[in-house]
């Protein structure tokens, strides 16, 4: 009996983990949407949005959410987010191969002016 009670107890925490990073998940997602239309982007400029969630990193006091958002006009290049305080925060650029320093200052100042768009 008390096996059960501990493999129930474990099964409703997991469902608990799982659900909490669904739910969330689609509201930053949400979130990540609204930001990037008030730089001008719309849904159809964005390739795509990965959203990554670490427990680990919440308890290290990092941040506990990563967005990457790919746009379709720049398909090799990762804008790099994260979400903190309830809003969402531009963290970089990356891409492979690795980008030099004017580089990432070009996409990053296309980003800002809006020059992603399809």
């Amino acid at each position: 009996m008390k096996k059960k009670y501990i493999v129930f107890i474990i099964f409703i925490i997991i469902a608990m983990i799982l659900s909490y990073k669904v739910i969330f998940g689609n509201i930053i997602r949400n979130k990540t949407y609204d930001y990037l239309e008030t730089k001008g982007y719309m849904e159809e400029d964005i390739t795509n949005i990965e959203i990554e969630h670490s427990f680990l990193n919440k308890l290290l006091s990092y941040n506990e959410w990563r967005i990457f958002v790919e746009f379709k006009s720049e398909p090799n290049v990762i804008f790099a987010f994260t979400y903190r305080d309830k809003e969402i925060i531009k963290q970089g650029v990356s891409s492979t191969p690795m980008l030099d320093k004017e580089e990432i200052r070009d996409y990053d100042n296309k980003f800002n002016n809006g020059e992603l768009k399809r």
